[in-house]
C-alpha cells in the first residue's frame, strides 16, 4: 500500500511537470505571437513554481520515502499530512499563480507549503540517520533547503521595506543557489549513490566521501557567484572563482566514480543514455559557474540575460535535474520506458532540451560577438518547446497503457 502510495505521488509530480512545461510553452507562444489574454509574469511565476515544487521538490521526496524510510517508519502521521498538504497546496497554485500572480492567496499557498516543508523535512533528518555517504549527501541536502527556505521569508520584509532593489534579487538568488546546488544536487547524488549500493556496484569509498567534502565545501561560497553582477569587488570574484575550482574537483571525482561504475551497470540503453546526457549537462554546469566567476562573463551576461542565465536555469533544471530525476524513477521501476510510445517520449523530450540550449546559447554568442542573430528565433524556440511538451505527454500517458501479453 505504502510503495503503491509513493508511487502516486510520484506520478502526480510527473503530471505537475508536464503542466509545467505546457506554461513554458504558453510563455514560449506569448514571445513568438505576444498576446495579453494571460498575464506573462503570472504565468511565469507558475511556470517556475510548479516545476520547482511540484515537480523537483515532490518527486524528490517520493523517492527518499521509497529508498530511505522504512514501511513502519511512514506510517507515522507526520509523514501522512505534510505529504497530502503538501499536494493540496502545490494544486491550487497551479491556479492562484495564473489568477492573481504573487497576490495574497499564492503567498498564504506559499506560507503554509514552506511551514509544512519544515515539519516534513524535519522528520526526514530524524529518519535518515545512516553515516554512508549517501545518508550524509541527503541529510545535507534537507539542510540546504532549509537554508534556502529562509529567503522566502526574508523577501517579503524586503519587498515591502526597499522594494525591488538589488538586496531583493541577490535574495532570490539566495534562494535559488541553495535550493538549486544545495537540495537538488545533494540530494539527487544521494539517491544515485544509494542505487548504486543497493545494486551492488562496487566504488571507492574514499572517492564517494571527497567528493561529498569538496562539494560541501564550495557550496556556500559558490553563492557569491550569483551576486557578482551587483559589485565590483574583485574580492568576491576571487571568494566565486575559489568556489568554482572546488566544484570542478569534484566533478573530477565524480568522473572517477561514474567510470567505476559504469562498466559494471546492467543497465538498458536507455538509462545509459539518461545518465550520460544528466551528466554532460552537470559538467556544463560546473564549467559555466567557473567562467561566471570572471569580471567579463559577469557583465556579458547581464547584457545577455535572455540568453545565457535563461539558458542555464533550463541547463540545470531540464538536462540536469529533470533528466537526473527520470533515470532514477527508471531504475527504481517507478516509471518505464519500455514501451514504443515511452521512448518516442524520451527522445522527443530530450531532442526538445537539447535544441533549446543550442538556441539560448547560440542566439547569445552571435549577439555577443556582433554576428548576425538567428532568424525567426522566438518561433524556433516554441517549436522545441513543443517537442518538448509532447514528449512529456508521451512518458507520462505511456506509465497507464498495459503491456499486452502476446500468447502463442
Amino acid at each position: 500500500m505504502l510503495i503503491k502510495r509513493n508511487k502516486s505521488l510520484i506520478l502526480y509530480s510527473l503530471l505537475l511537470f508536464v503542466i509545467s512545461a505546457i506554461y513554458g510553452l504558453l510563455l514560449r507562444w506569448n514571445f513568438a505571437f505576444p498576446t495579453k489574454i494571460i498575464s506573462y509574469k503570472n504565468l511565469l511565476q507558475g511556470h517556475s513554481h510548479v516545476a520547482f515544487l511540484g515537480w523537483g521538490y515532490l518527486a524528490l521526496i517520493g523517492i527518499l520515502l521509497c529508498l530511505f524510510i522504512t514501511k513502519e517508519k511512514q506510517k507515522n502521521n507526520i509523514y501522512n499530512i505534510t505529504i497530502i498538504t503538501i499536494i493540496i497546496t502545490i494544486f491550487l497554485m497551479l491556479i492562484s499563480f495564473i489568477a492573481s500572480g504573487y497576490k495574497v492567496f499564492s503567498i498564504a499557498l506559499l506560507s503554509i507549503f514552506g511551514v509544512v516543508s519544515y515539519v516534513l523535512s524535519f522528520r526526514l533528518l530524524k529518519d535518515i540517520s545512516g553515516i554512508s555517504t549517501s545518508h550524509k549527501l541527503i541529510r545535507f541536502g534537507v539542510y540546504y533547503y532549509l537554508i534556502s527556505s529562509l529567503a522566502t521569508w526574508f523577501l517579503a520584509f524586503v519587498i515591502i521595506t526597499q522594494g525591488k532593489t538589488e538586496l531583493y534579487y541577490n535574495t532570490v538568488y539566495f534562494y535559488l543557489h541553495f535550493l538549486y546546488n544545495g537540495f537538488f544536487v545533494f540530494v539527487l547524488f544521494g539517491i544515485l549513490f544509494k542505487i548504486l549500493e543497493n545494486q551492488e556496484i562496487i566504488i571507492s569509498e574514499r572517492l564517494k566521501k571527497n567528493f561529498f567534502i569538496y562539494l560541501n565545501v564550495a557550496c556556500i561560497p559558490a553563492y557569491v557567484l550569483s551576486v557578482l553582477w551587483s559589485t565590483n569587488n574583485l574580492a568576491f570574484n576571487s571568494v566565486g572563482f575559489f568556489a568554482a575550482i572546488l566544484q570542478l574537483i569534484s566533478l573530477v571525482i565524480l568522473f572517477r566514480i561514474l567510470k567505476q561504475a559504469y562498466v559494471q551497470l546492467q543497465w538498458n540503453y536507455i538509462s545509459k543514455l539518461l545518465l550520460k546526457y544528466s551528466m554532460v549537462a552537470y559538467a556544463l554546469k560546473i564549467v559555466a559557474q567557473l567562467a561566471s566567476s570572471l569580471p567579463y562573463f559577469v557583465s556579458k551576461s547581464l547584457a545577455l540575460k535572455p540568453f545565457f542565465i535563461i539558458g542555464y536555469l533550463h541547463l540545470f533544471t531540464l538536462a540536469f535535474m529533470s533528466v537526473f530525476i527520470l533515470l532514477i524513477l527508471n531504475q527504481l521501476k517507478i516509471i518505464s520506458f519500455k514501451k514504443l510510445s515511452s521512448k518516442i517520449g524520451i527522445g522527443l523530450f530530450l531532442l526538445g532540451v537539447l535544441f533549446t540550449e543550442l538556441l539560448l546559447f547560440s542566439q547569445g554568442f552571435l549577439i555577443l560577438l556582433q554576428l548576425k542573430a538567428i532568424n525567426y528565433y522566438n518561433q524556433l524556440l516554441l517549436a522545441v518547446s513543443f517537442l518538448i511538451v509532447v514528449g512529456l505527454i508521451f512518458i507520462f500517458s505511456s506509465q497507464f497503457i498495459k503491456q499486452r501479453n502476446i500468447i502463442k
